[in-house]
């Protein structure tokens, strides 16, 4: 069967009600015409490549432990195990080492931008941001086969609601999910995914980085004399297989502004 798969990008507005417990809650803003700009940037980042340019942090992300504080002023890297896999990062920081990084990273190319949205939202409502394909899966039942597609790639989901003190307290889930053909049944792959789920308060302005996201790749390449390094005892002799591993690290920058 042709690998053949649907491949998109796309953005989902999606209306959600404040629950009447947010309402009587001090701290939020139940006002439903505050308007909330999304910013979520992907990045990919070859991480053979980065360790071509001396930059060896992204071999030590790990998806789900890594945090950045900014609320004390502080630019250096803090364990924050209350908040996995998540950087927090204000405006004055942008521009620091890590940002810094990964701008000269992907001007260098090894690494690349692979979506920059942005979407506007009310205060309570949640956004969804998915990039990424569809793959089919085949249902059988008394009636015959039905063919469903699901969603794999990334998902990042949102629902930020804006407090009376001025911050944003912002749910945020994240989901990526990856074609799985070595557990595949049939002909149809298995679905890998990973996900992490954090609630965070945010001043407006300030980003999120996700990162630890790790994807590995093999390739096999063969080279030698044409005729000879094809004969099965001779390859050896006059051919050579040559394996090589790469692997990349995703990044998933989300920043929220309150509209004015």
């Amino acid at each position: 069967m042709s690998r053949k798969f649907l491949r998109k990008e796309f953005v989902i507005y999606s209306l959600f009600i404040i629950s009447i417990l947010f309402c009587f809650t001090p701290m939020f803003v139940c006002a439903e015409d505050e308007m909330i700009e999304i910013t979520v940037e992907i990045t990919e980042i070859s991480n053979n490549k980065a360790r071509d340019l001396g930059i060896k942090w992204v071999d030590t992300l790990s998806f789900g432990e890594v945090s950045w504080g900014s609320d004390s002023g502080s630019r250096e890297p803090a364990m924050l195990p209350e908040v996995p896999a998540i950087f927090k990062v204000g405006d004055f920081a942008r521009y620091t080492a890590l940002s810094g990084q990964i701008n000269l990273l992907v001007k260098k190319g090894a690494a690349k931008i692979i979506s920059k949205p942005k979407l506007i939202t009310r205060s309570g409502t949640e956004a969804t941001f998915s990039v990424g394909g569809q793959f089919p899966v085949v249902a059988t039942g008394v009636s015959g086969g039905s063919v469903e597609w699901k969603e794999y790639g990334i998902i990042v989901k949102m629902k930020p609601s804006i407090m009376t003190n001025g911050k944003i307290r912002a749910f945020v889930s994240t989901e990526v999910s990856r074609l799985d053909w070595a557990n595949k049944v049939g002909d149809y792959p298995a679905l890998s995914s990973r996900n992490v789920k954090n609630n965070v308060d945010l001043k407006s302005g300030e980003t999120l980085v996700i990162a630890g996201l790790t994807e590995t790749k093999e390739e096999e390449s063969s080279a030698g004399i044409p005729i000879l390094s094809e004969i099965p005892i001779l390859k050896y002799l006059f051919g050579s297989n040559n394996k090589t591993t790469s692997q990349n690290t995703v990044f998933i920058f989300v920043t929220p502004r309150i509209v004015k």
